[in-house]
């Protein structure tokens, strides 16, 4: 997104129906015998079937990552996403992942998404700063929350993290370009520029957003205009910053 505030191991289940698939898949197995056990091999199934059931069954959804593999785009086996549109892609390389935007003067955020969570979401990352970023042209990391895509929009919230510590929670409303900024509570800013180590945090439960730096509220909206979505990472530069000198070295994400 613009410059606003200038101006102002991986763990997967929420993968339980894909896997809940594969269970069911085993299970049909069986034959024509209306589910009798008729082998040592058709018991061992059930074992299985069960303990896979055990494993997937519970209601919060959890993805982390250390983003350790050389990808552009992001995939990590299927797991992230983004639909071809005018936005850009996120890579991944030496354990950073970050953006690709920045050759155009236009809001074309670099993000990628998650599958299979629920509406109230929790995410968290570790930010990484090269000693190279060229201060005063706009570097951002972004925590986002209820997002859905397509060829043509973007809808969502996003958590923005400046590299100087500013913090904005902004909606995207769809089109290229066509977002809000929420009215926030709390102080908005750090205090001081990020450096590689700072852990930021977004939340959102009911109409709640909520951003955090080491654990402290910066910024908090209200809104009530978007109830569901995926959760996901974003990156924002102007031309003349290099969109991987503002990455973010681990992520974790949940929700109910």
């Amino acid at each position: 997104m613009p410059d606003r505030m200038s101006v102002g191991s991986k763990i997967l289940l929420g993968l339980f129906p894909v896997v809940m698939l594969a269970v069911l898949g085993l299970a049909g197995c069986g034959g024509g015998n209306g589910g009798a056990v008729e082998s040592n091999a058709d018991s061992t199934q059930g074992s299985t079937v069960q303990a896979l059931a055990e494993i997937v069954a519970p209601s919060t959804q959890n993805y982390t990552t250390n983003f350790d593999l050389t990808e552009d785009p992001i995939s990590e086996g299927g797991v992230w996403r983004r639909a071809s549109n005018a936005w850009t892609n996120v890579r991944t390389a030496n354990g950073i992942a970050f953006g690709t935007n920045g050759t155009a003067d236009i809001y074309d955020d670099s993000y990628a998404l998650l599958s299979g969570f629920g509406p109230d979401q929790q995410a968290e990352a570790v930010v990484f700063r090269s000693p190279s970023l060229a201060t005063g042209v706009t570097h951002e990391v972004e925590l986002l929350l209820r997002m859905s895509d397509d060829a043509n929009n973007v809808r969502g919230y996003e958590c923005l993290f400046n590299y100087f510590g500013g913090v904005q929670i902004v909606r995207w409303n769809g089109a290229l370009g066509d977002f809000t900024v929420l009215p926030t509570s709390d102080v908005g800013r750090l205090g001081r520029e990020l450096v590689s180590g700072d852990v930021i945090k977004a939340t959102i439960v009911g109409n709640v957003i909520s951003a955090y730096i080491n654990g402290a509220l910066i910024a908090q909206a209200i809104d009530s205009a978007i109830t569901s979505g995926q959760p996901g990472i974003g990156f924002f530069t102007r031309p003349g910053g290099n969109s991987a000198h503002l990455g973010l070295t681990s992520y974790t994400v949940s929700s109910n």
